[in-house]
């Protein structure tokens, strides 16, 4: 009961805290269990919710042993499905335990579960596959030897990319990928357990990977983030695909390989577009601009005229934002504040802004239409307010995003010469793309 309502309130909270929720692949998940979920954990606790709400069966979490010290807080964690791990960074004397744990994951699929694991052991908000742990193939192919393998037992992999997951209103693609048949390992495990262990891990750190946006060195993460922004709507374009989502995907892993292939082959050509890349962005800065804005000023059209169309539609729009901003200030800032206050870890932050977000909305929202109820006594009107109290909090963002487009188009008009420049200077750096692309599709055919 409180696994099915929260699913319920998470499915919502994701639709608000994320502009754009990509689901591909999801066909590929097997019908009914038992499988194991593995997956890359760039986010905390952002990442089990946003596959759990797309999976249609009961899912068992693998959670931190330290988390069930509390009596109180261990019952709703079981409630919720979790069961503990224990490691020795956390606690030497627990690890015992973990025979236990296996125990209980065998029985769980026996009984045709559904296991979630993130074989990275730990979790950071990084576009990078850390090494990852034996777990969940010593969790599978245990399992089928209990049973004598007889479960007929899939490991079905997933990549989480985000654009940033602890910004408001960002985007999560969330990217199911061919199952992982344990009947394939079976006759090798019977003969050398640890090393078709080490195997199937091998497999599915490969299968993740696929699946992800991977940057190897940390080094590279900004140049790769900006080439994306510049770069990659062209790209998507020279390589179309019938799947936008995954075209997206295939465009970012294509910068990544490229990048690393530069800068061990070529490291003069990768430091020569690498300067040139920073002193466009340094222009931006300098006149606070951001590319994305730069790149819509070339899509759309931002004649005087269309500005004050747009000026005239925020003006009559400004009544309801300022009532949505009021009724919305305090749940909407106080997350924040207390995220921040919680963790300074920005895996932590994106899943407990979510979280604490979700939670103070329905507590103001909740007092707010009381006191109306209170203040009026009129049912009909009370519930046409609480519709307005939520649509008017949707109004405020896109009142809001709408707002900032307005401000840039008239910075953007006040300084067209400038702009013009900057504007040629992001052709030029495409241009650079387009030859560097071409010359990297020859030497790796």
């Amino acid at each position: 009961m409180i696994y099915r309502l929260l699913k319920t309130i998470s499915k919502l909270a994701l639709k608000v805290y994320f502009r754009e929720i990509h689901i591909e692949g999801k066909d590929q998940l097997p019908k009914e269990g038992p499988f194991l979920i593995v997956a890359n954990h760039p986010s905390s606790f952002l990442d089990p919710v946003s596959i759990a709400v797309n999976i249609k069966p009961k899912i068992s979490f693998l959670a931190k042993g330290i988390m069930f010290k509390n009596k109180i807080i261990a019952s709703i964690l079981r409630g919720l499905n979790m069961v503990p791990v224990y490691r020795a960074q956390d606690d030497p004397k627990m690890v015992n335990k973990n025979t236990e744990v296996f125990k209980s994951c065998y029985k769980k699929l026996k009984e045709k579960g559904v296991i979630m694991i993130f074989p990275e052991g730990t979790s950071e908000m990084e576009r990078r596959l850390r090494k990852i742990k034996t777990g969940a193939a010593r969790i599978a192919l245990g399992a089928e030897k209990e049973y004598d393998y007889s479960l007929n037992l899939k490991i079905v992999p997933v990549g989480l990319n985000y654009t940033k997951s602890s910004r408001f209103r960002s985007e999560v693609f969330v990217n199911f990928g061919e199952p992982i048949k344990a009947s394939d390992y079976f006759e090798a495990y019977k003969k050398d357990e640890i090393g078709t262990a080490k195997n199937l891990t091998e497999k599915i750190e490969n299968d993740i990977r696929s699946l992800m946006i991977a940057v190897d060195k940390e080094e590279n993460d900004e140049l790769v983030e900006r080439i994306e922004s510049i770069y990659k709507t062209s790209l998507k374009n020279k390589t179309p695909n019938e799947n936008e989502i995954v075209n997206d995907l295939k465009a970012s892993q294509a910068i990544v390989e490229a990048v690393s292939y530069f800068q061990k082959t070529k490291p003069e050509v990768y430091d020569t577009m690498a300067n040139k890349i920073d002193r466009y962005f340094l222009k931006l800065r300098r006149v606070k601009l951001s590319d994305k804005s730069l790149d819509n000023s070339t899509k759309k059209p931002n004649g005087f005229s269309n500005m004050i169309k747009a000026s005239i539609a925020l003006i009559l729009g400004f009544p309801f934002w300022l009532f949505g901003f009021i009724a919305s200030y305090i749940p909407y800032k106080l997350p924040r504040i207390v995220a921040l206050k919680l963790t300074d870890s920005e895996a932590f932050y994106g899943a407990l802004l979510m979280s604490l977000g979700t939670l103070f909305f329905i507590i103001f929202y909740s007092l707010e239409i009381f006191g109306f109820w209170i203040l009026t006594q009129n049912p009909l009107f009370t519930i046409l307010f609480g519709i307005l109290l939520v649509l008017s909090g949707f109004f405020t963002i896109y009142y809001a995003r709408n707002a900032r487009r307005l401000y840039f188009n008239f910075k953007l008009y006040s300084r067209k010469h400038f702009i013009n420049e900057l504007i040629n200077e992001r052709i030029s750096l495409i241009n650079a793309f387009d030859q560097l692309r071409t010359q990297y599709l020859k030497e790796n055919p």
